[in-house]
């Protein structure tokens, strides 16, 4: 009996051993992981307040823009080399003659509201910007837009596919369905002529990845689209704190207000740096600022000479400009069209050369006869006077081209004078101009021949070869053919210079540490910060994972 006792009782432990020895080894085989977890709130300090979270509106608003680029969708979007993908259209032909485009549109799409999305919100949107009332409106870009879509005829062939026929082909118009739809259910009844006013601009509803929740004069809060067919984010919402300026958007982020600051500009970016709390964004921007000449006024004739402008060039050091004036905060450009994107070639740009600078005004005639420290030929002062809206930058530009007996007069104006008052009317000498280049990069509007008297070729700059490749660059959709045609046009317009690019916009802005995977690519609106929120998180939770 003791004997069977003693066998039971061994066993008994070894079934304890071996239960403890599998229980061991479990343990050592998991661990516990910190994932990303739903919840948590996204805040961040913007500057301003909402006026018209419209699509067709918001070009006057880096605010409206930020909130329309979350709430509203285009037939396409732009990915980072500022090519066309879907968005609401699933899909796109293009016809033989290159005049005709057939979209064809997302399926199970609805409003924020419900509402089914169809080709009839798409009509609806184009007759708006065909109107003489949305054309006399006098909103920023109405009336460019509204000349761009009365070419082009809008048919609804069934309720998801809708053709558009344009009188030319236009390789450009792809981009431009980038504009948002609106949804014409809420907006019909809306009079055109009372677009800017209608309360319907501070109650968007659209089909983006963002939907407003609720809009004070505090603050807008979006949450993620219930009808989305993508994944739903991480975070619960994005809260927008509006504020008057940077400086006292980044104090608020300083005493623990906001998670993020929606840009951080040249006098915060110190201060910013030197957070431990705050993480720091960059990316291309796509916009470029130039010096433009005009290259028609009899009171400067001397710089409609291809060889002063060259030396006005070479004598610039973009590098030191960037950094003395803008904290670093841009890229030397060096040409009309933006680095990173798909028409742009490289290796345009030649390095300073201040000696070969004087060189050549020198070989032009130009010396400093009366030692007066200025250039002058045949009694005339080589001086003109230099318009722009950022004194910083004038007097750096003013300082570079003194060295090489150049007199640049700064004079500052408003951005609106300079456009209304001085750009349009063609009454400058020399000006410093920023210009958004996102979108289609098509040079035509800006230096084609044809639009010197009443587009935007304010230079006067009107080259024959220059226009047949900007006319060919634009009249055919092959990406290759339009690729040769505009890096033939940027050689040109590298030797003649009628204006001279100066830098290419960065976009930085702060986020807190406790956010996390935001990350940035190279940007064609700021609003595209928010391109992976649905990957951000603030929330975390454990979870067990097997140890490799």
């Amino acid at each position: 009996m003791g004997r069977t006792i003693r066998w039971q009782a061994l066993v008994a432990l070894l079934g304890i051993v071996l239960l403890a020895a599998i229980l061991a080894s479990t343990a050592r085989e998991f661990t516990e992981l910190t994932v990303p977890a739903k919840g948590g709130v996204y805040t961040e300090a913007v500057i301003g307040a909402p006026r018209a979270i419209n699509p067709l509106l918001s070009f006057g608003s880096d605010l409206d823009a930020d909130l329309t680029g979350l709430i509203f969708q285009g037939l396409v979007a732009l990915n980072e080399r500022g090519e066309p993908i879907p968005a609401l259209a699933q899909s796109w032909q293009i016809s033989p003659d290159e005049k005709d485009i057939t979209f064809n549109l997302q399926r199970g799409v609805r409003w924020h509201d419900g509402a089914p999305f169809t080709a009839a919100d798409v009509v609806f949107t184009v007759g708006v910007l065909q109107s003489d009332a949305f054309a006399e409106s006098g909103q920023p870009a109405s009336a460019y837009l509204a000349q761009l879509w009365r070419n082009v005829t809008v048919e609804q062939i069934d309720s998801h596919t809708v053709r558009f026929r344009l009188q030319q082909p236009l390789a450009s118009f792809l981009a431009e369905n980038t504009i948002g739809i609106l949804p014409s259910h809420l907006w019909n009844n809306q009079p055109i002529a009372e677009l800017s006013q209608s309360p319907l601009n501070l109650q968007p509803v659209g089909t983006g990845p963002w939907r407003l929740a609720s809009l004070s004069a505090q603050s807008a809060r979006l949450e993620p689209n219930p009808y989305a067919a993508s994944a739903a984010p991480f975070l619960e919402a994005l809260e927008f704190r509006f504020f008057p300026d940077y400086a006292s958007a980044f104090a608020a982020f300083q005493a623990g207000e906001v998670d993020g600051v929606s840009r951080i500009t040249p006098p915060e970016l110190a201060a910013a740096q030197a957070s431990e709390e705050m993480e720091l964004l960059t990316a291309p921007l796509a916009g470029a600022t130039f010096v433009y000449f005009n290259l028609t006024n009899p009171e400067t004739p001397f710089l409609a000479d291809g060889a002063v402008r060259r030396a006005l060039y070479l004598a610039l050091d973009p590098a030191k400009l960037i950094d003395r004036v803008l904290s670093g905060q841009g890229t030397p450009a060096s040409g009309p069209f933006m680095p990173g994107t798909w028409a742009y070639s490289p290796g345009q740009r030649p390095d300073p050369d201040p000696a070969r600078a004087a060189e050549l005004l020198t070989e032009a005639g130009w010396t400093d006869s009366d030692r007066d420290g200025v250039r002058d030929r045949e009694g005339v002062d080589l001086a003109f006077e230099l318009l722009g809206d950022n004194e910083a930058l004038l007097n750096e530009l003013a300082e570079q081209w003194r060295q090489i007996g150049v007199q640049a007069e700064p004079r500052l104006v408003s951005l609106v004078s300079l456009a209304s008052d001085h750009l349009s009317p063609r009454t400058f000498e020399a000006a410093v101009a920023h210009w958004q280049l996102s979108g289609d990069p098509d040079p035509y509007p800006l230096w084609h021949s044809t639009q010197i008297d009443n587009g935007q070729n304010y230079t006067g700059w009107s080259n024959p070869e220059g226009d047949l490749l900007m006319e060919q660059g634009r009249s055919v959709n092959d990406p290759g053919r339009r690729i040769q045609l505009y890096s033939e046009f940027q050689r040109i317009f590298g030797e003649e210079l009628p204006a001279l690019p100066l830098y290419n916009d960065v976009y930085t802005f702060g986020v807190s540490r406790g956010v996390r995977d935001v990350g940035i690519g190279q940007l064609n609106w700021p609003w595209e910060r928010f391109r992976n929120a649905a990957q951000w998180y603030i929330a975390t939770q454990r979870v067990p994972v097997e140890a490799d």
